[in-house]
């Protein structure tokens, strides 16, 4: 140290140390979790925005929700080809050898064949249409604010079933939050000065549950996938519903269930629908790949106020006493079923004194 040189003065005027490695990449993880975050909450909240804006379009010339999920759920297609790009990028591996390794959850003899494509893909098509087509259809009844908060039922709904199907431990703060989710969507189905249609609340109700039926199913079927995994799965889902699913559309459209003409479907909200729906979707597999499902809960979490947000300064709509209570019922029972019980110490103490008390 210079010996005439008082040592705040030292300390102010040196540059400060370098980070480290470590501390560079606590930096960029903390950046990257907030950026996935914002796009988990911005893809979810816009493309219900949009869904809604094309359905209320033209509705005596178009309404058809069936056709606008068929629709979205054709760019699902473009998951394992994005994958191939960004995998051949990160490990220089071919086509072949990435393509045979994402092949592992297609039966004993990990290959992609028609009957193993039938299989294994065509019962979770079955399950997406339960959980998407009733939200779309729902958001021809209420708000999207409305639609996002009781999806967020959804994670409830998978606790359950994981007990009941994958043997998921039961834990009291978790049973509070199936509590706190049913109690949010009554809360907001009572609120008359909103005009909310209960068939859009029930529509809701079953596109969350819907979505948890395809989320433990998957969990139960598929196991453990890698992003690979999941990428060309959702790619054989895109391809069966390109194939199959254009029937019932056919089929609703001629019996007049639902209304298209061509010439006056609003494309360019439906495109945008179905470019931040695969958005959203290839966030959640990457985020989920890259980081930690917690962070994806997060941003979903994100999405309701967001959409709240919108549909009170553009939309117009006002914001009541009942629906403000019942989504933040609803959110309280999101945060209880994310939050990582175990890694908890109260918690993680409270377990080992009943496990020693058993003994």
């Amino acid at each position: 140290m210079e010996p005439n040189r008082p040592l705040f003065q030292k300390i102010m005027s040196d540059p400060p140390p370098p980070a480290t490695s470590q501390q560079k990449s606590t930096k960029f993880m903390v950046l990257l979790n907030a950026v996935i975050i914002g796009l988990v909450a911005l893809t979810w909240c816009l493309s219900t925005q949009f869904s809604k804006t094309a359905l209320n379009y033209d509705t005596t010339h178009f309404n058809a929700p069936y056709f606008m999920m068929w629709f979205n759920t054709n760019l699902m297609m473009s998951c394992f080809p994005v994958f191939l790009a960004y995998e051949q990028i990160r490990t220089k591996k071919s086509i072949s050898q990435i393509f045979a390794e994402s092949q592992r959850k297609f039966g004993e003899n990990q290959k992609l064949t028609p009957w193993t494509l039938i299989k294994y893909v065509f019962p979770f098509l079955i399950f997406w249409i339960g959980a998407n087509y009733p939200y779309v259809r729902a958001l021809l009844l209420i708000t999207p604010s409305v639609a996002t908060s009781i999806s967020a039922c959804n994670a409830a709904f998978v606790y359950v079933l994981a007990v009941i199907i994958l043997k998921e431990t039961i834990h009291i703060m978790k049973i509070f939050s199936v509590l706190f989710a049913i109690a949010g969507v009554v809360v907001i189905s009572l609120d008359h000065e909103m005009h909310i249609e209960w068939i859009g609340i029930f529509l809701a109700f079953l596109s969350a549950f819907m979505a948890a039926v395809y989320k433990v199913s998957f969990k139960k079927v598929i196991g453990n996938a890698s992003l690979g995994d999941v990428s060309l799965f959702m790619s054989c889902l895109g391809f069966l519903n390109l194939t199959l699913n254009w029937i019932p559309s056919l089929i609703l459209w001629q019996t007049g269930v639902e209304i298209l003409d061509f010439s006056y479907a609003p494309w360019w909200p439906m495109l945008g629908a179905a470019l931040l729906s695969i958005a959203f979707n290839f966030t959640i597999n990457f985020g989920i790949a890259l980081l930690n499902p917690l962070v994806i809960s997060v941003g979903m979490l994100c999405g309701i106020p967001l959409n709240t947000v919108i549909d009170i300064v553009f939309r117009h709509v006002p914001m009541t006493t009942l629906f403000l209570i019942g989504t933040v019922l609803i959110i309280i029972s999101f945060l209880l079923i994310i939050i990582p019980y175990d890694k908890i110490s109260l918690f993680r103490r409270k377990n080992s004194r009943d496990v020693q008390s058993d003994a």
